[in-house]
């Protein structure tokens, strides 16, 4: 069984993005600060992210429009063998409603050295296996820490802190199947009545593509089923491109939406330190602490309806057989850390 990543890829993505621009006034006076966010427009700046026993990459952030205080930023680089290029709007507060991003809430006043202040900001848990579009926040806390010198200027320490018990309760997962499963070949080796899939595939079959991208590698028929089967929101209809006794074909199959899991997040405890360049107005550093208890529940009382297996992958492989999964993610120190490329 392949275990869930405790980092899902767009969820590492996001958690990443937050280097922003250059150029700000600050305000206050040597004991208060006006913390604002207010990058030039047009600058493109280097930045670096260290996943603590994970991975480590690099990449960009360009600034690429301003309107009414907020900022239209794109951040591209290497991830994973592949290309990504992302944008989003910031606005001078350094927040943004896109989750898994270090929001800071800055007040709408000047704040000195022990000064706090609260927010709202965007969370997620997987979802793109959740159907309801309702956005979701989990309170924070802010406490200026420190006002320093350095060698560009003066730079605040910023601590934010998140402390959850419950999170969401009973929050209805879905996940796409075709009801088919197949080997590390890609050869299908088995297919469930009920599912659309049956009748239209065969025992025996190869899959070689998906909706029109090579699937001859098992990495990418992983990678293809997560995003075009698994994942149950855009289009039903998967075009499985499979070799049948030496010939190749196209097969429309409808992937069924299913009521996986009622998943519960809760205990969560963050604590993000942050290094904020005050006269030119951009996050210098962040180190990201995090811990959380999770636990799926079957939606029936029986099993999981785990269904499809793609050569033994399954995004949710792991809970198949059981009717409860439960663990605790993190706790384990500084998680990630982010740094400015000068």
């Amino acid at each position: 069984m392949i275990k869930r990543s405790t980092l899902p890829r767009l969820g590492l993505l996001v958690l990443l993005f937050c280097l922003l621009g250059c150029q700000a006034d600050g305000g206050g006076t040597e004991t208060e600060v006006l913390l604002r966010y207010s990058p030039r427009v047009g600058g493109t700046y280097v930045y670096s992210a260290d996943l603590v026993g994970y991975t480590k990459i690099t990449g960009e952030m360009t600034v690429l429009s301003e309107k009414e205080g907020w900022y239209h930023v794109g951040f591209s680089g290497p991830l994973f063998g592949e290309r990504y290029d992302v944008t989003m709007d910031i606005s001078d507060r350094h927040n943004t409603d896109h989750p898994g991003y270090i929001s800071l809430n800055f007040p709408d006043y000047p704040v000195g050295i022990g000064d706090e202040w609260t927010g709202e900001v965007p969370w997620y848990f997987e979802h793109y296996f959740v159907l309801d579009e309702t956005p979701m926040t989990v309170p924070a806390s802010y406490r200026l820490a420190d006002i320093k010198q350095g060698t560009e200027g003066r730079y605040a320490v910023i601590e934010k802190t998140v402390d959850v018990d419950v999170v969401v309760d009973n929050l209805p997962f879905h996940v796409g199947q075709l009801g088919v499963r197949w080997d590390g070949e890609g050869r299908i080796t088995e297919l469930h009545e009920g599912y659309d899939a049956s009748g239209k595939l065969m025992v025996g079959d190869v899959v070689v593509g998906i909706n029109g991208q090579d699937a001859s590698t098992a990495p990418a028929r992983n990678a293809l089923a997560e995003e075009h089967i698994q994942h149950p929101k855009g289009d039903r209809i998967v075009s499985l491109t499979v070799v049948r006794d030496g010939r190749e074909l196209t097969v429309d199959v409808e992937k069924s939406i299913d009521l996986l899991a009622l998943v519960s997040v809760g205990n969560m405890r963050g604590l993000t330190r942050v290094e904020w360049d005050i006269d030119r107005g951009f996050l210098l550093s962040a180190e990201v602490s995090v811990s959380e208890d999770i636990r799926f529940s079957s939606p029936t009382g029986g099993v999981f309806p785990i269904v499809d297996s793609y050569g033994g992958y399954s995004k949710f492989g792991y809970l198949e057989g059981l009717t409860v999964y439960q663990d605790s993610y993190g706790g384990g120190g500084v998680a990630w850390k982010l740094n400015l490329e000068e």
